[in-house]
């Protein structure tokens, strides 16, 4: 997970470490939460077996911004958060984010992929 202040600079990054070191997957929040001052990109890989690179590579390439830790988007996907994070929310925000969520996926005729979408279940949440 990387951090800063600079939107565009994360989206330059994720596009850069998709296409050029393999990881297969990208999300920055479009907008600042709470009293959250910074963007966060999340970075996926099929597991955790790259952090340390990606940790030395932010030092080297990326020292504009900050390089927290490696998080499953499954862990997102449960609403698991850290609580520095969750304290900077209203009550309301906080429990959008902590409510569990399923990835729901819409495919061709083929089979294929078109569409994943996280699904919201507001009945159940993570505690």
């Amino acid at each position: 997970m990387f951090y800063s202040k600079d939107r565009e600079r994360l989206i330059e990054v994720a596009v850069r470490e998709i296409l050029h070191h393999h990881f297969h997957e990208a999300k920055v929040n479009s907008e600042l939460l709470g009293t959250n001052d910074e963007y966060v990109l999340c970075l996926y890989y099929k597991d955790d077996s790259r952090k340390h690179e990606l940790a030395d590579r932010c030092r080297e390439q990326y020292p504009d911004l900050k390089y927290r830790y490696w998080k499953s988007n499954a862990k997102t996907l449960r609403g698991e958060y850290s609580e520095e994070f969750l304290a900077k929310l209203d009550a309301k925000t906080k429990v959008a984010f902590t409510t569990l969520k399923q990835v729901v996926e819409f495919k061709d005729p083929n089979g294929k992929i078109i569409l994943k979408q996280e699904a919201f279940d507001s009945q159940t949440t993570c505690t």
